[in-house]
């Protein structure tokens, strides 16, 4: 099991180089627009 981070509005996976820690406090979901506080830490 690999940890991400998973909107939990739509279940767009974060999967990028750059850490989610350190992506902008003003960085939205690409599929639905929401904010980094919709996101949860999940085993994918």
């Amino acid at each position: 099991m690999e940890k991400k981070y998973v909107c939990i509005v739509c279940g767009y996976v974060y999967e990028d180089e750059l850490p989610f820690e350190q992506l902008p406090e003003d960085w939205v979901c690409p599929l639905c627009g929401v904010g980094k506080d919709q996101f949860e830490l999940r085993e994918v």
